[in-house]
């Protein structure tokens, strides 16, 4: 039978930032058991998370070759370790620890660098042939991270051809043009209306993706002028989606009328 104890430590932040620079190394206690759990827990958290990873291996090429050495002289001490995590910036650190006792003893404590404390921690005890699932690992995580942790964002940069334009996103204020980029939870799906006294509104929906980038080009013209549709255009990039005149470029067209659409368009520009 597995057994998954659920520890907490003191009062954590409340709103750890979801980008921050996170360090997944292993502390191993004279066993050779669950190899590679450490990478597998980075790439769980690649797939769940917007935070900034560093695996074993890149953390050790920032520290240096003593890394190992290291982890061993602290033997799982959060400050000790905490000291790693400061010296290649990080602002938490994961420290996977395996060991045997009959079982496998399998250990994750999240510690934070700048309190030198464990925040959480979780203990599975599991038999000596057993591989925790990727459900289990999904498991481990939703307990040690903050909830904050699994929202993913993106960027959605909006660009007006006339200044003092009010920006609407997803039925919010933005402001007037020009504003900043705006950084907003991903995946989701946000309508854009820039509209100002005397011109034709722009309007347009679309779908942000997790740490991807849009930029949305919003050319107002004067009421009763002319100006074709496929002159504005905004291209999605990021999330494996390569820049415009390259195979696989999502492409929209909005449009300035009363009527929100958006058309999706595969190809490249010329």
């Amino acid at each position: 039978m597995i057994v998954l104890l659920v520890l907490l430590g003191g009062n954590a932040h409340a709103d750890p930032d979801p980008k921050r620079k996170v360090v997944v190394i292993e502390y191993r206690s004279g066993s050779s058991a669950l190899p590679g759990i450490a990478n597998r827990v980075v790439a769980t958290m690649t797939k769940l998370t917007s935070l900034q990873l560093l695996g074993p291996d890149q953390t050790r090429t920032m520290y240096g070759d003593q890394l190992d050495q290291a982890i061993a002289k602290c033997s799982g001490d959060a400050t000790c370790i905490a000291a790693i995590g400061k010296k290649v910036g990080a602002a938490d650190v994961l420290l996977v620890g395996v060991s045997e006792l009959g079982d496998v003893i399998l250990t994750v404590q999240r510690i934070e660098v700048a309190r030198g404390e464990a925040v959480t921690r979780i203990a599975d005890s599991l038999p000596a042939s057993a591989v925790p699932s990727d459900d289990q690992i999904n498991g481990y995580l939703t307990r040690l991270l903050s909830p904050g942790d699994f929202m993913r964002y993106g960027v959605i940069d909006i660009v007006a051809n006339l200044a003092g334009a009010a920006v609407t996103v997803g039925g919010t204020s933005r402001g007037l043009t020009p504003i900043e980029a705006l950084k907003l939870p991903a995946p989701a799906t946000y309508e854009i209306r820039v509209e100002k006294e005397g011109f034709v509104p722009f309007t347009t929906k679309v779908a942000l993706p997790p740490d991807g980038e849009i930029k949305v080009e919003a050319a107002l013209s004067q009421r009763g002028g002319e100006s074709a549709w496929y002159g504005r255009w905004y291209v999605l990039a990021g999330a494996g989606v390569l820049v415009a005149g390259a195979a696989g470029t999502a492409i929209y067209f909005g449009t300035r009328s009363e009527t929100r659409t958006s058309v999706p368009v595969s190809g490249g520009l010329e």
